[in-house]
């Protein structure tokens, strides 16, 4: 199951209440990194077919802004700028019942290391823009039937290179969607990249461990977590352990659940995984 899809558990907000109380339509921000995030972690898009690229969308728009400014820097060094993809959905009467935004990092220059960075970042947008079509038939209906509520379905994600040395770039993606529920769902898109190549690497590789090792590593520094804040009544966690520790068994954090920042690596589960969704994304920390 995708993470985006525990956002259906939450319900949609019960249609008569919503005609009956105004409501201003929600600000879709994009998750506070300390913040829940939740399987924003979509799959490596590195996999994805060019084909996929034919798309009836927009062309991207260039709302950005550079990532460094110093004119003196190292030409082979990758510097980058934001872009902004966006779209509203509209009924035929002109009724916004969609709107969604991806904000991605682009290399500048026309260096290998670049084109592969930019490459990754073009399958995903791909990737991305397809998923937030799954729901757009069901964002439609509901907002005719409730005509005078004002709301709408959205998608925001946001991005910030969270670290950047002569070895990695570290890319984080927040976002949030929402659909009608008691809450949006925050989720994340997390990459770790080599510098040189501007290929994806592993967290296992950049602390020269196994990933089995890495997993091992990751679930007792959790289950660590767990024991020293979930007492009294201050639970991060849910309240059972063993239900934790079943969960983080079945967790791959090398599945891109990490990011890179200040030194460390910095894994994340998402909101409803090992605790409530007002713990948001709980994260541990591993130093290089």
């Amino acid at each position: 199951m995708r993470r985006k899809e525990l956002a259906k558990k939450l319900g949609i907000v019960v249609l008569t209440f919503m005609m009956a109380v105004p409501c201003a339509v929600p600000a879709a921000g994009a998750a506070d990194t300390n913040k829940p995030d939740t399987q924003a972690q979509a799959d490596d898009p590195s996999a994805a077919d060019d084909s996929s690229q034919a798309d009836d969308e927009p062309a991207t728009e260039p709302t950005s802004s550079s990532q460094k400014t110093d004119p003196n820097e190292d030409e082979t060094e990758l510097t980058f700028k934001m872009k902004t993809y966006k779209k509203d959905y509209k009924t035929e009467d002109g009724k916004t019942y969609k709107q969604v935004s991806f904000e991605y990092p682009s290399a500048t220059g026309s260096s290998q290391a670049a084109q592969a960075f930019n490459q990754f970042y073009k399958k995903l947008l791909t990737k991305w823009k397809k998923q937030i079509k799954e729901n757009l038939d069901d964002a439609k209906s509901l907002v005719q039937e409730m005509e005078k509520s004002g709301v709408y379905y959205s998608d925001e994600v946001t991005c910030k290179i969270t670290s950047q040395d002569d070895k990695y770039i570290s890319v984080l993606q927040s976002g949030y969607e929402f659909t009608l529920g008691a809450h949006g769902m925050p989720y994340r898109y997390s990459y770790v990249f080599d510098a040189k190549t501007g290929k994806k690497v592993s967290a296992a590789s950049m602390l020269g461990i196994s990933k089995s090792q890495l997993n091992q590593k990751v679930r007792s520094l959790y289950l660590k977590k767990f024991d020293k804040t979930n007492k009294e009544e201050n639970y991060m966690f849910y309240q059972d352990r063993n239900a934790v520790k079943e969960t983080l068994d079945k967790m791959d954090f090398n599945n891109n659940l990490y990011y890179l920042k200040n030194g460390k690596l910095r894994f994340y589960a998402d909101p409803y995984a090992v605790g409530p969704y007002a713990a948001g994304f709980i994260e541990v920390a591993v130093k290089l």
